[in-house]
């Protein structure tokens, strides 16, 4: 009984002190406002576990549409710029700054094409990198399912993979715009994140296989949006973050759970209509 009445204050004193904290520093009108937008690689290293081939993002088509997005996304006024890369990657800043100076030719990756361009056509002095490299080790999950022959979860993910592929390849056919705006819809984030918590149901005879491989992908997450956080500096800040669409169910909840950060929706922006 001791042990919960300590319990039960100790969650008291908590709830109060966020309270009072967002009471007294974040007003609902003092909120930083901040753009989750999730991508797909413009570039298609074929890092990720499906391989697809995507057009030329340099090419003139795919220039225009991407000029399209930019004066989409322009209409959200940001201050800041946050890519997907570690906040050490001094190249990544170094680049932007010589891209500003005329001095850099931009490559088809979506950090330079959306966040370079972007942040140059505002005026800002340099670009933020919040990303936190972690490996995940799929093959030793896909091993774990074979060794103890879960049919459910090697069907489930023939079935994921089939429809990643497919709908790389449509993207691959519309305007970057449009592929944009499926990536970004809520729903979609529901089902990436689900993905994910079904890969911890693998185990091996031995180890928590799948559990273990999805706490460092959490763990990765966890730490990119605490980078996030330390680019807010101002309820004025106008933050968007450009991630490729598999981070963006877990910073879009970061966000939403803080009391000085107000989520704004890309499609708010993206959806001509």
């Amino acid at each position: 009984m001791k042990t919960l009445t300590r319990f039960f204050l100790l969650t008291v004193l908590v709830v109060g002190f966020l309270l009072a904290n967002g009471q007294s520093q974040y007003r609902l009108n003092e909120q930083a406002q901040v753009m989750i937008l999730g991508v797909y690689h413009f570039d298609n290293p074929n890092l990720d576990m499906v391989k697809t081939d995507f057009p030329d993002h340099l090419s003139p088509k795919k220039q225009q549409e991407i000029a399209e997005v930019l004066a989409l996304l322009a209409k959200f006024k940001p201050t800041k710029i946050v890519v997907e890369a570690p906040p050490d990657r001094e190249s990544v800043k170094n680049n932007y700054l010589a891209y500003v100076k005329g001095d850099y030719k931009l490559t088809a990756n979506e950090i330079e094409q959306l966040g370079y361009r972007l942040a140059k056509e505002f005026g800002h002095e340099t670009i933020y990198l919040a990303d936190h490299r972690m490996g995940m080790d799929m093959n030793s999950v896909f091993a774990a399912a074979k060794e103890t022959n879960n049919q459910y979860f090697l069907r489930m993910m023939q079935e994921v993979m089939s429809e990643v592929e497919a709908m790389q390849k449509r993207h691959g056919q519309i305007s970057i715009r449009e592929a944009l705006v499926e990536l970004n819809r809520p729903e979609w984030q529901d089902q990436t994140r689900d993905l994910y918590l079904q890969i911890s149901r693998v185990r091996s005879k031995d180890k928590y296989v799948g559990a273990d491989v999805v706490t460092e992908w959490y763990r990765r997450n966890f730490r990119i949006f605490t980078n996030l956080t330390q680019v807010i500096e101002s309820p004025q800040d106008r933050v968007l973050v450009i991630f490729g669409q598999g981070h963006v169910p877990y910073l879009r909840e970061g966000v939403k759970s803080s009391p000085d950060m107000k989520l704004v929706e890309p499609n708010d922006y993206l959806n001509k209509n």
